[in-house]
């Protein structure tokens, strides 16, 4: 006979016999902290769910990205809209090899500077070079316009990093 058996069928005597002090305490204790260990590991469980979910989404995005490529055979269809004209195409590579130069420049400066103040600027740094849908919005506008406000955007951001890299080296 086990020690479960026992108990259970001398459950009676085992009534009026009084818990030790500290005791009641100490469960209370560990089931919080089970309570707490499983509450923890469901959560971990659901982020890796919507984790795993999330990976095969992106997984079949890209696939469905490449086979289209393949059937296109790298063609750019008629119902896709058109790029601005070649002299826009040209402004944008001249202006970002421009942003490239000052960004190194101040890469360089940044070597004697702290953690926390590299990532702000980083962020900064992120952020103008974040050009998102900026031409697409700028694509039904006739191409002055475009190559207008184009330069304009472009000249800001070289001299927010400019002015970035002056005030680090003072």
């Amino acid at each position: 006979m086990n020690i479960e058996e026992k108990i259970r069928k001398n459950a009676g005597t085992f009534d009026d016999v009084r818990m030790p002090a500290g005791s009641r305490e100490r469960f209370m204790k560990e089931l919080q902290r089970d309570m707490m260990r499983h509450a923890f590991t469901t959560n971990n469980v659901r982020r890796l769910r919507v984790m795993t979910w999330t990976s095969v989404a992106a997984a079949a995005v890209t696939i469905l990205m490449v086979i289209s490529g393949m059937i296109t055979d790298g063609k750019i269809s008629t119902k896709s809209p058109q790029v601005a004209d070649n002299k826009l195409v040209e402004m944008r590579q001249f202006y970002d090899e421009k942003m490239d130069d000052a960004i190194m420049n101040l890469e360089e400066v940044m070597k004697n500077v702290d953690d926390s103040t590299r990532t702000q600027i980083n962020s900064v740094i992120d952020g103008l070079l974040n050009m998102g849908d900026v031409f697409a919005e700028m694509a039904p506008l006739p191409e002055e316009k475009q190559m207008a406000m184009a330069e304009q955007m472009y000249d800001n951001k070289l001299r927010t990093i400019e002015l970035i890299t002056k005030k680090i080296n003072k």
